[in-house]
């Protein structure tokens, strides 16, 4: 059997885990003292309600190795294949407690992939092994389209509020200040496993325009998926889909949500494009 095993930072619902018969690991996030598993015990709707009552900004800290060594340890007792996507090792020492826990189990048909993905850069990878699973293609088979795919992956995105890159330490706090005076959207980019600041933007309008226009710019392949996601900006996040739709007419992957664990450092209002590639 093989099974496919990702974490939290995805943005995967509890239900669209059943749905899509996948697995999920918890990122573990910590409000005032007081810690909650990532959709496990604070749902999306939750952790906004919290981000805006708390009196401190949620941290958010790694997996545990012994929680992965349970599930690779169970995987090995049954003699399931286990196909591991997790958020980038550049921004989170998950995937190194992954490599850990495979070593300490001593099983080689736990396969670890090294994404440089996250959120739903994160889902479409994920979603492309399900499909091939789907498609009774091999573990070996799916790891290494998988691996070619995460070369082709990009996310683009805006922030729409400087707060959290501040707290973060992403930017000053006068280059904060300054910014939010002029109303200044920083652009996104998911690059080597991290997300990078690559251009700004003067009010929302310019900001939108700018994200839609990579797919123009970029060498899109647009016979694969495109995702739009947002931290609690569903109304703006879908009118632009419908906008990229109309004109570059591909399928509708629905609107989706970014996980808390990166909400936690971008903030709400936040819209974000994924595509592959040619």
């Amino acid at each position: 059997m093989i099974r496919i095993l990702t974490d939290s930072s995805s943005g995967f619902t509890l239900d669209e885990v059943k749905k899509y018969n996948i697995e999920m690991m918890y990122i573990p996030i910590n409000f005032d003292g007081t810690e909650y598993l990532d959709q496990k015990e604070l749902s999306t709707d939750e952790f906004y309600v919290k981000l805006t009552t708390s009196k401190n900004l949620p941290k958010t800290s790694a997996i545990n190795q012994i929680l992965f060594e349970d599930v690779f340890s169970e995987a090995k007792a049954k003699g399931d294949e286990l196909i591991v996507l997790s958020l980038a090792k550049e921004l989170s020492i998950t995937y190194d407690q992954a490599v850990r826990a495979k070593e300490a189990v001593g099983y080689d048909k736990i396969h670890l992939i090294d994404t440089s993905a996250v959120a739903p850069a994160l889902i479409a990878l994920v979603l492309e092994a399900v499909r091939m699973r789907d498609e009774k293609k091999s573990a070996k088979e799916i790891v290494t389209e998988v691996e070619k795919l995460v070369k082709r992956v990009n996310l683009y995105a805006y922030v729409d509020t400087l707060k959290y890159l501040r707290a973060g330490g992403r930017i000053s706090g006068a280059s904060a200040m300054i910014g939010t005076m002029l109303s200044i959207k920083p652009h996104l980019y998911m690059i080597n496993g991290k997300l990078e600041s690559y251009a700004k933007s003067r009010g929302l309008k310019k900001a939108q325009a700018h994200l839609l226009s990579q797919l123009k710019e970029q060498p899109v392949d647009f016979s694969m998926p495109i995702y739009f996601a947002h931290t609690n900006n569903v109304a703006e996040c879908d009118k632009l889909k419908q906008e990229a739709i109309a004109e570059h007419k591909f399928a509708d992957t629905g609107t989706w949500a970014i996980s808390a664990t990166v909400a936690t450092h971008a903030g709400p209002g936040a819209v974000a494009i994924v595509f592959f590639t040619k």
